[in-house]
Parts: C-alpha cells; sequence; structure tokens
C-alpha cells in the first residue's frame, strides 16, 4: 500500500495491489471500496490461454467477471453533464481474443454502461466474427475492440476485408489496449491502429509517470491539462509500425521521471528498451483511408476502469472516431511545436 497525490482522482489515494493469475487483475484505486475486491479469484486451470474461445470465455466471464462492487465503483466513476444527443452513435464492441486478458469481462462492462450511462452512445456487443461483413458493419458508425489479440485471424480474411471496407466508407475504430496485439502479418490492420504490440516492458505492479501532449487536446480534456501516474501494462511497439509522422500522440510515458527508467518492476530481460530518450506513445489518433481512429494503451488492469478520467477519455475517443467531436489529427511530427503537461514529481 502506498499513497500519492494522483490528479486523476483529484484526491491522495492508495493503491493496494496484488497479483491474480498473470498480474492481470488490480484492486480498486477508490480506498472507501477497495476491501471489495480483495478476494482473489484464484488461478485458472493450466494452459487455458490455449483453450478454444468457448472454454476462455466461461473462464473470462465466470471466474473473472466483475463483482458487484466493481460494478458499483464502474458506474459511479461514468462521465456526467453532457446532454445525449438525439440520434446516437451506434457502436459494435467486439472483445473475442486469442491470448486472454482477464479484464476482459471488467473492460466490456464499462465499456457498455460508457454507452448506455451516458447516452453518448449505442454500444452492441460481439464475440461473433461473422459479424465483420460488410452488411452488418454498415449498421454501425464505430467498431471498437477491447483485448483482441490476434483479431486479425479471429476475423479472418473476408472480416478483414470488410473492415477495410468499413474504414473507407469514413467510418471509425476503437483500439483499447490490447487491440494493438494483433495484425503482424496483415499491413493493412498495422496501419490501421497504428501500432503493433512487441512487449511491455512496464508491468502494472507499479505506477508509471504519463505526460499529455498538446494538453488542450480534445481527447485530453478528460485529464484537465496535468499528467498522471497510473498502474498499468504500458506497450512498446514493433518498428515500423508506430510512426508520429502518422499519428496524432496523446499521451505518453514521461521519461525524465527516473522511476520510468529505474523500477524493479521492469524486468531485466526488457531494460534495453528502456531509455531516457525514448519515445513511449500510450494514446493517439489519426485518419486513415477515409475514417478515423483512436486508440489506447491504458486498460490492461481491471482498476483502470475505474478511473472516471480514463472513462472520460475513452468517451471521447469514441465520440470522436463516430465523427461527432470535432479533434485535430495532424500527426505530432508535422506540429511545430507541442506543448506538454508532464507527471507529477512524486512525494
Amino acid at each position: 500500500m502506498f499513497g500519492f497525490e494522483n490528479p486523476l482522482l483529484g484526491a491522495t489515494v492508495r493503491y493496494a495491489l496484488f497479483i491474480a493469475c498473470f498480474a492481470s487483475l488490480l484492486v480498486s484505486p477508490h480506498e472507501a471500496t477497495s476491501a471489495e475486491y480483495l478476494t482473489p479469484r484464484g488461478r485458472p486451470p493450466a494452459g487455458w490461454t490455449r483453450l478454444e474461445w468457448p472454454e476462455k470465455r466461461a473462464i473470462l466471464f465466470g471466474q473473472f467477471a466483475p463483482t458487484d462492487g466493481e460494478k458499483q465503483a464502474i458506474d459511479a466513476a461514468m462521465p456526467t453533464g453532457a446532454a445525449p444527443p438525439v440520434d446516437p452513435p451506434r457502436v459494435l464492441i467486439f472483445y473475442r481474443c486469442q491470448y486472454p486478458h482477464a479484464s476482459i469481462a471488467t473492460g466490456v462492462y464499462a465499456l457498455e454502461q460508457l454507452g448506455e450511462a451516458t447516452g453518448a452512445f449505442r454500444p452492441t456487443l460481439s464475440e461473433d466474427p461473422a459479424d465483420f461483413n460488410p452488411a452488418t458493419l454498415a449498421e454501425f458508425d464505430a467498431v471498437l475492440l477491447i483485448h483482441t489479440t490476434s483479431y486479425d485471424r479471429t476475423i479472418g480474411p473476408s472480416g478483414q476485408a470488410a473492415l477495410a471496407d468499413f474504414m473507407q466508407r469514413g467510418k471509425g475504430l476503437v483500439g483499447i489496449h490490447a487491440a494493438a496485439d494483433a495484425s503482424a502479418g496483415w499491413s493493412v490492420g498495422a496501419d490501421l491502429m497504428g501500432g503493433v504490440f512487441r512487449g511491455h516492458p512496464w508491468l502494472p505492479r507499479d505506477e508509471w509517470a504519463i505526460k499529455l501532449e498538446s494538453p488542450d487536446h480534445p481527447l485530453n480534456a478528460a485529464f484537465g491539462g496535468e499528467g498522471f501516474w497510473l498502474a498499468d501494462e504500458i506497450y512498446i511497439y514493433r518498428p515500423g509500425t508506430f510512426s508520429r509522422t502518422r499519428s496524432r500522440v496523446l499521451l505518453s510515458l514521461d521519461m525524465a521521471q527516473a522511476h520510468n527508467r529505474e523500477s524493479k518492476q521492469i524486468p531485466e530481460r526488457m531494460l534495453g528498451h528502456v531509455s531516457e530518450s525514448g519515445d513511449y506513445p500510450i494514446a493517439w489518433l489519426h485518419e486513415r483511408g477515409g475514417g478515423r481512429v483512436f486508440y489506447s494503451n491504458l486498460g490492461h488492469s481491471a482498476a483502470t476502469f475505474r478511473e472516471p478520467a480514463v472513462l472520460r477519455h475513452y468517451l471521447d475517443g469514441v465520440l470522436y472516431a463516430c465523427g461527432r467531436l470535432s479533434a485535430d489529427a495532424t500527426p505530432s511530427a508535422e506540429l511545430s511545436e507541442t506543448a506538454t503537461a508532464p507527471a507529477p514529481d512524486r512525494e
């Protein structure tokens, strides 16, 4: 247990961390209710990551389903204040995966509630790859992929073609965390998302300093112009898959903070990928093939889906992808200068 001033919540909070399964489930950062999340879910069966989807799904939405207390905390963290549109956009939330993340059920609940509670968009949940066909996708304004590792393999060539056509028709794509752990062999998909997972030096066992790039950007409004610290898993991307010449970066690791370079929670085998001068983007947007894309690496940890600022960050990204929120997508490399808001020093 430890405490610090967290600009996400505007108050001193304590994060109690424990590792369930493979360090995927973290307890709540909201101290008043954190005791509800301290019951370990236990370990899933050996070899479960290689099970077929129905068996994996039963574990993800059974053993690792959010508790009633977690759902209440998510509900309490929902953005408020904005009047819902008369005709909200429709968003297909797809979550079927190859390698599973234990926070999938929590994330799916949070994202569905994000649409239902705010009225800002109409969510439709799907785990059926057959939904990636032109007729079905035409019913939606955006597709949201959450933890969809190797989704290019899941939806297959016909689904890939349908998604590419969907984007060419000016629609939207949203990727949450492991949505970028895909498309290593599908160049169109890699270009759509803007990055392909290579590894994760920064594990959710620790908190990481995150800075805002263009703090006044509409998709950074959630963070109130201040960098922050968050316990989550942060990726690096395969060379040639992410570029500031093609994407507008919103969040990145604040490498001026020595903790991001020196934490004992960075695996020794990954230290060669970590440097003060390195560029480690976390969230970005861009236009592709006539459509709009928003990606956020945040969301490995179940606790992240209880952060009010992160939920607002997701919501604004969804609305941008749907064409309902205007936001500058000029690639970062084309900006004459970029203001930043660093993470605060920790006490």
